[in-house]
């Protein structure tokens, strides 16, 4: 087998080009995902866990060029990067002092000027405002010989401070500090980003480029789906969170993933789809956000998000620059499919940029054309016009492309694709904000803006009127969605007059909110038609 032949044949051959070496590093995570055989599996596999040799050999002969490969996230290599304060803090909590404060990009240091005396002592402070030295060599006295580096001291400092949690981040984000982060051989790099698996999946045939019948691979049920165990769980939320901060990217439900909500979903073709379930103190109001990790043969290969509403999931994805010459029609399918099997999603909207909007990459890839194939139509009839236009220009001439200029005018509209009824009748979004902005006036105007009463009072009122018994003894989170969700809800008029049933199901819908799990409010709120009709109707006062 040629192939097998060239992998051979590269292994005992050094690379002392970091270009060619970073494409070789390309084709051996292509190949480890995407295998003909065992056995080029097996080299592929054998290489990549070698590949930081091969680095540490590039920067032995040429430093200057190894420096080309820094943000590359393969091994023996750094990232620099903003990261905020959760996940500062959790790389810092799992690798220690591999990340440090990149001093000689840190230009304005104002801002951490302002922060310090806040972690000093009394006694320390004439030297801040006084002493002739640099913040950098400031902190480097501070923080004494203790083993800690300037970045574990200040997040350490942040710790001991007597204030909200979200305030301590919000401090930290607003210091704009960059970090280098050090990856070594570490499990945070590319090449080394994977999850255990069981047999590999070998691609015999070529590689499934187009999916027959879209919609009934969405409906077809799912080979496996369960909650991950405690510490898998934890597993997972390390692996994700290191596969977007080694490519400085970050998702809110990542940020505040928790360990009691990690759904692991088995596909065919060596796939698995892992959900992220949040914290509840950190969930949204209404929606149901998730991120998405997405394997092939235990490696990451990309990740997502779906924000469910009712029936209604807003997905984006995104698969890694390395795979997206892959089986990307076939991996979307199984994004929606777990979304439709274990939440129920009917219909699942995109944001325009997904499909080119303010994308050029988007645009130069031809993303329209390809959500449109699988089913995806415009929300707005004047683009659904023009795409019916090129449709037929694309029939009747071959060779004809969509030029750029009308890609951008395809682009302007947010798609959406829906498993039942007329796709081009099947209903606005839900109006989100318009709900938001009628509770931001009800406690304006009822309780002069005192927050903290409307959801005292509120909370009060809406218990007596859904009969809630024994409030007071519900577990801790179930108590605090109620009450922030009461001002909302008692906007409902009428509320009074609901069947007992009626009131003990929106009971149920609240306390799920607060529930370790979110995926029972998610259930639950798809399938209460009373209350979306009600709350559509406030939205839309």
């Amino acid at each position: 087998d040629w192939k097998l032949a060239l992998l051979q044949r590269l292994s005992v051959t050094e690379i002392l080009n970091p270009g060619l070496l970073l494409e070789y590093h390309e084709a051996l995570l292509f190949i480890r995902v995407y295998p003909d055989d065992r056995d080029v599996f097996n080299i592929a596999r054998k290489e990549c866990a070698d590949f930081g040799r091969r680095v540490l050999l590039l920067k032995k002969e040429d430093p200057d060029a190894a420096d080309v490969l820094n943000e590359e996230a393969i091994p023996e290599t750094s990232v620099s990067y903003q990261y905020d304060h959760t996940t500062v803090a959790e790389l810092v909590k799992w690798y220690g002092d591999a990340l440090e404060i990149q001093w000689e990009e840190f230009e304005d240091t104002g801002k951490l000027d302002a922060l310090l005396p806040l972690l000093a002592s009394w006694a320390e402070s004439d030297g801040l405002d006084l002493a002739p030295i640099s913040t950098e060599e400031w902190v480097n006295l501070a923080r004494g010989n203790g083993g800690q580096t300037g970045l574990q001291w200040l997040l350490a400092g942040l710790e001991k401070l007597r204030v909200p949690y979200l305030v301590k981040r919000q401090l930290y984000d607003t210091l704009e500090l960059p970090v280098a982060w050090q990856l070594g051989n570490s499990t945070a790099c590319r090449t080394h980003a994977r999850v255990t698996s069981g047999k590999p999946y070998v691609h015999e045939g070529p590689l499934l480029r187009k999916i027959e019948n879209f919609n009934e691979e969405v409906k077809r049920p799912l080979e496996r789906i369960s909650l991950a165990s405690p510490q898998s769980a934890r597993q997972l939320i390390k692996t994700i969170r290191c596969a977007l901060a080694v490519r400085h990217r970050g998702l809110y439900p990542v940020e505040y993933a928790s360990p009691a909500e990690v759904i692991v979903a088995r596909c065919n073709r060596g796939y698995q789809l892992v959900l992220f379930g949040m914290k509840p103190e950190y969930r949204l109001p209404m929606e149901s956000d998730y991120a998405a990790l997405i394997i092939k043969n235990g490696y990451v290969i990309g990740y997502g998000v779906g924000a469910i509403l009712f029936d209604q999931c807003e997905i984006a994805i995104n698969i890694f620059d390395t795979w997206r010459g892959g089986e990307a029609a076939y991996i979307f399918s199984q994004y929606l499919r777990v979304f439709h099997q274990h939440f129920g999603c009917t219909r699942f909207r995109m944001e325009r940029y997904q499909v080119g909007y303010e994308n050029d990459e988007g645009l130069q890839s031809g993303s329209f054309w390809f959500y449109r194939k699988l089913g995806f139509i415009s929300e707005n009839p004047k683009v659904r016009a023009l795409c019916d236009k090129e449709m037929k220009k694309i029939k009747r001439t071959p060779g004809y492309r969509t030029s750029i200029d009308t890609l951008k005018k395809l682009a302007v509209s947010d798609m959406y694709y829906t498993m039942k009824g007329n796709p081009e009748r099947d209903g606005d979004a839900f109006p989100l904000t318009g709900l938001s902005l009628n509770t931001t006036r009800l406690i304006g105007e009822r309780f002069g803006g005192d927050r903290k009463k409307a959801l005292a009072e509120s909370a009060t009122a809406l218990s007596a009127t859904l009969n809630c018994r024994g409030r007071e003894q519900w577990p801790a989170m179930e108590r605090l969605w109620f009450e922030r969700l009461a001002p909302m809800i008692s906007l409902i008029p009428g509320l009074e007059k609901w069947s007992a049933a009626d009131k003990q199901d929106l009971v149920a819908l609240i306390r799920a909110k607060g529930r370790p799990q979110e995926s029972e409010f998610v259930r639950l709120l798809s399938g209460n038609r009373k209350l979306r009709r009600a709350l559509e109707k406030i939205a839309g006062d």
